[in-house]
């Protein structure tokens, strides 16, 4: 057996950089299998790590023979797979700086983006997404590479690239600890995308935070890559599996990945939480299928399951009669619905953004916890995490290995430490959010309780104020709506009005059922959810939709945040409708139609 050196020593010897641990796990586990991807027929191709450092190197020669310098900036658009990771590590140890580009981005962002990084190469996955690019960016390009140029000869192929062999006892790896390795783009939820750039260091503390939150993470894991790694939150977990030696399963299309995942069997599983919104729906839709006694019997496994877990977060022990119809509804119900992500999985990581606490309990009662992370884009390291040896729901858990939290006097969170950036691209001053201390005012409200949990009340930049001088944090009205089935998407408005209204998006399952009827049903689902929520955050009036918020409008990130700004400005006529009705109603109940009929307007 073969002793696994820690996360800290490995990256010590790398000397700080992201090629050098490929390298130091490569020296030290060549034969393992580091990489799969997935072939026609459902079978898997391996790649071990002496494969996989080998292809690097052999690219980071070509990027160097085709001009790539110290500080270049290099784009890389393309749907998750191997060979995204290869470009990217290459392009790091020809001394590149590597800049993820969403294949499904607007052409106007990634012209945006292009133009402030002013590229000296792409690499694509194919040669039609050069369209995306204004003709002033193509032409400062040294190079264009694609995964598959389709015989297109003004780009190269990257398969031969990768076939071009590497000058023996060549020294491929000229990253440096302290050069940018990467740049990345803030989501935009409330303003123009901003620039971001980190050190190959930075990104390998926040490595070594991940890792020092999840130790049972072992070489022999298996992991699942099917987020965009244009994204840095994917890529974080790719190259936290190579400080582990773990392995990684490449599913390139995400509307796929629960096609594979019995196959893959996955130790963990990392997700945003719309993916375990719409898992949890699927879930429910499939009991709701079976014959009435075995929903019946389903929901009381469940039930006892949920008692169960309660048990466990809080510290009880159940009395002897408990903890035998726990063991019989697990064996009996619970493993099953667990192995709807397969067998072998321990738990669940979510991030991007909050996630309901209903629905972390939720998962918990069959068995499968999902722990919650922190992280803003200014700081690269996690600002806290949840994980399987301390965990509290309803928090962001306890603050990460290399970050300090501490409250300002209004309650905003403030972040210090190694991983907070320095600036924004082009910004020639340190930005106004870092105090003299060092600390970083994250944009959002919180708590730390006495055990050392954070927990968020919002965001600074959407919180509002109603005319009655109540203070409305919209994501925790949201996260109890969310609750009601059915639905895509809630946003709570409200400004400057004497109570908040809400849109509620239904999705295309549900208003397909007849639209009249579905839309009564969420309005009578919503008034009863409601009663969860002080009288002073309970929303006076709804308007339900059947047109789904889209990347494409500019309503939802990549990542699918919600912009709000976007989003309200979209509906606001329909808003203004509904306001007008609410204070022509005088507190008397009301509801009409849009004249398309995708639109429900009524008082709660």
């Amino acid at each position: 057996m073969i002793e696994d050196r820690s996360p800290d020593k490995l990256i010590e010897d790398a000397e700080w950089t992201l090629p050098g641990i490929l390298q130091q796990r490569c020296a030290h586990t060549p034969e393992l299998p580091a990489l799969w991807d997935c072939l026609p027929q459902e079978n898997w191709g391996r790649t071990s790590w002496a494969e996989y450092t080998q292809a690097v190197a052999r690219l980071a020669t070509a990027f160097r023979r085709l001009g790539v310098q110290s500080g270049d900036r290099i784009g890389i658009m393309a749907p998750s797979g191997k060979h995204w990771d290869f470009a990217h590590l290459a392009i790091l140890a020809a001394g590149g700086t590597v800049v993820g580009l969403d294949p499904h981005g607007l052409d106007e962002q990634m012209r945006e983006i292009a133009r402030r990084c002013e590229f000296t190469g792409l690499v694509l996955a194919q040669p039609a997404q050069m369209n995306k690019f204004d003709g002033s960016v193509r032409q400062k390009l040294r190079f264009v590479t694609c995964f598959d140029p389709d015989g297109d000869p003004q780009v190269l192929d990257f398969q031969q690239l990768l076939s071009e062999p590497s000058p023996a006892g060549a020294d491929w790896n000229l990253a440096q600890p302290d050069l940018p390795a990467t740049i990345i783009f803030t989501s935009g939820t409330t303003g123009e995308p901003k620039g971001i750039a980190y050190s190959h260091r930075q990104v390998c503390l926040a490595i070594l935070a991940i890792l020092a939150a999840f130790p049972d993470v072992e070489p022999a894991s298996r992991l699942v890559c099917w987020l965009p790694l244009s994204q840095l939150f994917q890529r974080m977990i790719n190259l936290s599996a190579i400080g582990r030696g773990a392995q990684t399963y490449y599913v390139a299309d995400p509307r796929q990945v629960m096609q594979h995942i019995e196959r893959i069997a996955p130790h963990l599983f990392v997700g945003v939480p719309r993916f375990y919104e719409k898992l949890y729906v699927g879930i429910q839709q499939a009991i709701g299928r079976q014959p009435a006694w075995r929903q019946s019997l389903v929901r009381q496994a469940w039930a006892i399951g949920d008692q169960h877990a309660t048990a466990l977060r809080e510290s009880r022990t159940q009395d002897f009669l408990s903890r035998c119809l726990f063991a019989l509804a697990d064996r009996l119900v619970l493993r099953k619905l667990r192995g709807i992500l397969g067998p072998e999985l321990r738990f669940m990581i979510s991030g991007s953004a909050p996630m309901p606490q209903w629905l972390l309990e939720q998962f918990h009662a069959i068995g499968l916890p999902i722990y919650e992370a922190y992280g803003i884009s200014e700081n690269i390291i996690p600002n806290a995490l949840n994980h399987p040896l301390a965990f509290r729901f309803g928090t962001v858990g306890r603050v990460a290995r290399g970050s300090e939290l501490r409250l300002a006097e209004d309650g905003e969170l403030l972040v210090r430490g190694p991983g907070v950036f320095s600036g924004y691209l082009g910004q020639q001053s340190p930005p106004s959010s870092l105090d003299s201390e060092g600390f970083l005012a994250t944009g959002d409200f919180g708590s730390i309780d006495g055990d050392g949990f954070v927990t968020l009340s919002g965001r600074k930049a959407e919180i509002f104020k109603t005319s009655t001088g109540r203070r409305i944090a919209p994501a925790g009205i949201e996260s109890v709506l969310q609750r009601i089935a059915g639905l895509e998407h809630v946003v709570i408005f409200g400004a400057s009005r004497p109570q908040p209204v809400v849109l509620l998006v239904l999705n295309e399952d549900t208003w397909r059922n007849g639209v009249s009827d579905t839309f009564a049903a969420v309005r009578t689902a919503a008034a009863a959810a409601a009663q969860a929520l002080p009288g002073y955050q309970r929303p006076a009036g709804l308007l339900l939709s059947a047109r789904l918020l889209t990347i494409a409008d500019g309503e939802l990130t990549a990542n699918l945040k919600l912009r709000r700004r976007n989003i309200e400005a979209t509906h606001a006529p329909l808003l203004a409708h509904l306001y007008a009705n609410l204070d022509s109603a005088n507190g008397k109940p009301f509801h009409n139609w849009s004249d398309d009929q995708q639109y429900f307007f009524c008082s709660a």
